[in-house]
């Protein structure tokens, strides 16, 4: 069987295109294994307002004229009654 050593050898253009590729493969491992930049305690101050407004906002989203635990669960609404008893 005949080997070609041509065959497996790759242009300096691409070579180096291939190692750009590794490269940019091994940055992004990092970033996403240890993060970018370590947090300082303005980052988490600032995250922790961010999370308590948020939750501020789902307090005031909240329907109570709707909910379930303020109304009478068990009467049936009169379309529920008509489609039920038919």
């Amino acid at each position: 069987m005949a080997s070609n050593n041509n065959a497996t050898q790759l242009s300096p253009a691409l070579a180096s295109f291939v190692d750009d590729l590794k490269a940019d493969i091994l940055a992004e491992e990092l970033i996403v294994k240890h993060g970018l930049l370590e947090s300082s305690e303005r980052d988490v101050e600032d995250e922790v307002s961010y999370l308590a407004s948020q939750e501020d906002r789902a307090d005031e989203d909240d329907d109570y004229d709707n909910d379930e635990n303020l109304c009478d669960m068990e009467a049936v609404s009169p379309t529920m009654r008509a489609i039920f008893e038919d």
